[in-house]
């Protein structure tokens, strides 16, 4: 004989393998997930890019409103509408063969000379 004749079931979402899975109705849940966390998260992410423009500047260089006049293995990150590059990087330590490159976003303005 069963031990308990009126036995209920749940559908519940499982998060790993994206269906629904059956559970008794006495199973615990998990509960709401944090969004503060969340929002954390992104708001770190979204910091970085900041951090990363303060260690790659070295003293001497001007970069806004200016020209980086630096020769050794240089990437410029800006919009296109009035950026200039003249060297992009340099093959060896104090070399003569110089190339260059530009990324143009989508509705951009190229301006390489």
């Amino acid at each position: 004989m069963k031990r308990h004749l009126n036995t209920s079931y749940r559908l519940v979402w499982n998060h790993i393998t994206g269906t629904l899975v059956v559970a008794s109705e006495l199973a615990r849940s998990r509960g709401k997930r944090a969004g503060v966390a969340v929002a954390l998260s992104l708001a770190a992410v979204m910091s970085v890019p900041a951090l990363a423009a303060g260690i790659v500047v070295r003293p001497g260089e001007t970069v806004n409103g200016g020209t980086l006049t630096n020769h050794d293995n240089q990437i410029v990150l800006g919009t296109a509408n009035g950026m200039t590059i003249s060297t992009g990087l340099e093959l060896g330590p104090d070399s003569e063969e110089n190339t260059g490159g530009q990324w143009i976003q989508n509705g951009g303005i190229p301006a390489l000379s």
